[in-house]
């Protein structure tokens, strides 16, 4: 009899284990798929973030649901898989907590297996990602081009509260003329010396340069100051000092080297702050070349302001703000400019330039701020406006994801 008793309680534990190690293996097939479509969710939403910062840069200050920003983030996110189908966004999950910044938040219900067994058909998974633009600090070249173009050009000073911009003769009537550390007078204003401090300076971090609307604080090539449609002379067919007309020689002298930097951009990383070396002599042949076969890379691209009433260059072959006729420039202050013949000047800004022109002896276009394709990414500015990349005037920007905040 007790032999009996013992053999029916060790078959009632037996199943009360075997039940216990079906459920727990229930729970796991359920707790593991629910972490599975969690992750593919997370590289969806981490993939639109990044989409939708870099739209973001293609078409400032539009945050529509027409924008560049949210068509990309939705699109990026529709490349993914979450469980057996592509994920579908909506534009409300798609938030703008500050300028620059973008948020994608998701929830979806994922299915169980075992746990319907106790009612639980659906359990919500939620998933966020945060992502920003930062203007960059360097720009490097790469299969896709993109790299540093071999022009140069001197950036603005300030006359007092006034700026002298780059093609100062062009623009200004009275012309001011070169930079004078001397007393003078120009457009009525008296002052014992110009003066110049980049955008690029330390002092400046954090703050919001495109705010300003002279010079008073800051001078350099600022947005959207600067982005305003006027046409900029990038090489000068009356150079600044004999023998440098704005040509640049990366890690390479003489003309075929420069021509095919027009067209594909050096290769190397070029910083603010590195020194480079001028290519002395006019070089008209190579430049008409280089120019003609860079435009014929997208010969219907053209600039129009968009939605938001800010500049951007459209074209048939390639998406909005994303033509291979915009490229990055090394840009010089008044202090560290080229001298005679061969010689060097240090970088102290990187502009963006729609190229549209050149007669050989001059090259022209406009200034644009675009993303950069292989930009290093520099400091994030803390007080900024839409109205620039990454705020802190600068033209060039590239993205990255950042943790997320809630505003």
């Amino acid at each position: 009899m007790r032999k009996t008793r013992q053999r029916g309680t060790v078959i009632a534990l037996v199943a009360i284990g075997t039940v216990c190690l079906l459920g727990a293996a229930a729970l796991a097939v359920d707790v593991g798929y629910f972490y599975h479509v969690q992750s593919q969710m997370q590289n969806a939403v981490d993939a639109a973030a990044l989409a939708g910062a870099q739209g973001m840069i293609a078409d400032p200050g539009n945050t529509s649901e027409s924008g560049r920003a949210k068509q990309l983030a939705i699109a990026a996110a529709a490349q993914n898989r979450v469980g057996d189908r592509s994920v579908t966004l909506a534009p409300a999950e798609i938030t703008f907590p500050r300028p620059h910044v973008i948020r994608v938040a998701m929830t979806r219900p994922i299915r169980t297996f075992f746990g319907r067994i106790l009612g639980v058909k659906f359990v919500n998974a939620r998933v966020h990602a945060t992502s920003i633009v930062v203007p960059v600090s360097g720009v490097a070249g790469g299969p896709q081009g993109g790299g540093m173009r071999p022009w140069s050009i001197l950036d603005q000073f300030g006359h007092g509260a006034l700026c002298v911009p780059p093609n100062d003769a062009e623009v200004n009537i009275k012309p001011h003329g070169p930079f004078k550390s001397t007393p003078h007078t120009w457009n009525g204003v008296t002052v014992a010396s110009d003066h110049y401090v980049s955008p690029y300076d330390g002092q400046f971090d954090g703050q919001d340069l495109s705010r300003e609307t002279d010079c008073a604080r800051v001078t350099g090539l600022i947005v959207p100051r600067d982005v305003t449609g006027t046409v900029i002379r990038l090489k000068n067919g009356h150079p600044r000092v004999p023998g440098n007309f704005g040509l640049v020689a990366f890690a390479g002298r003489g003309a075929n080297n420069y021509r095919h930097w027009i067209v594909n951009g050096y290769d190397g990383l070029v910083q603010v702050g590195d020194t480079l070396e001028t290519e002395p002599g006019n070089k008209t042949g190579p430049t008409v070349q280089g120019v003609e076969a860079l435009i014929a890379l997208d010969p219907d691209a053209r600039m129009v302001k968009n939605a938001a009433g800010q500049w951007v260059v459209i074209s048939s072959r390639y998406p909005l703000n994303e033509s291979p006729r915009i490229v990055p420039i090394p840009v010089y202050s008044v202090f560290t400019a080229p001298d005679h013949g061969r010689t060097t000047f240090q970088v102290t800004n990187i502009a963006s330039f729609f190229v549209e022109g050149s007669s050989g002896h001059e090259v022209w276009g406009r200034f644009v701020q675009s993303r950069a394709r292989n930009g290093q990414a520099g400091t994030i500015i803390e007080r900024e406006s839409g109205q620039s990349v990454g705020g802190g005037g600068r033209y060039l920007g590239t993205v990255r994801l950042i943790e997320d905040e809630q505003h």
